[in-house]
C-alpha cells in the first residue's frame, strides 16, 4: 500500500498521512514528482501509459511521473520511480537533476470517483539513454520513445489526444524549455 503525507493549498506538509486510494476518492491534496529526460540531441523521452491506468490510460506522457511517498524526498521519489518504471538507476547523476518549477492541478475523472488533486514537482535530466536497454514496468508503461522538443509542443498546442495534456503546467514546461534553448 502506498502513503502520501497530506498538503495544505500551499504546498506544505500537515502532517497527517493517506492511502493512496483514499487520497483519489476523496481529493487529498499530495505530491507528484514529473522529470523529464533530454539527450544530447535535445528530444525529450516519452513514456506511453500502461491500458491499465487509472488516469490517462494508452496515452503518451513526461519521461518520469511518479507520487511522493510519505516520508520520501523528490530524489528518493526519482530514483525509486526511475528504476521501478525503466529499469533505470540514476542514483550517480542525482546531482545533475534540476529542478524547474511546480504547478497544482485538480483532476476529476471517472465520473467523480477519481479525484487527482495534486502538486506537480517538475525537474529535467540531461542523459543519452538507450531506449532498447531499458526494463518497462508492464502495468505502469507500454512503450517509451525519444521526441523532438517541437514534435511534443506542436502535439500539446494541437491538443492531441495521444497526449496527457496539462494545460497550465505544460504552458509553463515551455517557457522553461524555450529558455533552455531546445528548439534547433
Amino acid at each position: 500500500m502506498e502513503y502520501f503525507d497530506v498538503l495544505d493549498a500551499d504546498g506544505m506538509k500537515t502532517g497527517a498521512v493517506v492511502e493512496r486510494g483514499e487520497a483519489h476518492a476523496k481529493g487529498i491534496l499530495h505530491k507528484v514528482v514529473h522529470v523529464w529526460l533530454i539527450n544530447a540531441a535535445g528530444e525529450l523521452l516519452l513514456q506511453k501509459r500502461s491500458k491499465v491506468k487509472d488516469l490517462h490510460p494508452d496515452q503518451w506522457y513526461v519521461s518520469l511521473g511518479g507520487h511522493i511517498e510519505s516520508g520520501e524526498t523528490n530524489e528518493q521519489t526519482i530514483v525509486r520511480e526511475f528504476m521501478e518504471e525503466l529499469g533505470l538507476d540514476v542514483s550517480g547523476c542525482l546531482h545533475d537533476v534540476r529542478y524547474l518549477y511546480t504547478f497544482r492541478e485538480l483532476i476529476e475523472a471517472n465520473e467523480g470517483t477519481f479525484i487527482d488533486d495534486a502538486f506537480y514537482d517538475v525537474h529535467m535530466l540531461r542523459m543519452n539513454v538507450n531506449i532498447e536497454e531499458l526494463i518497462l514496468q508492464e502495468d505502469e508503461v507500454q512503450e517509451v520513445k525519444w521526441c523532438t522538443y517541437e514534435a511534443f509542443k506542436q502535439a500539446v498546442q494541437n491538443r492531441d489526444e495521444q497526449y496527457w495534456i496539462h494545460e497550465e503546467g505544460f504552458a509553463v514546461l515551455f517557457r522553461h524549455m524555450d529558455g533552455l534553448l531546445l528548439v534547433r
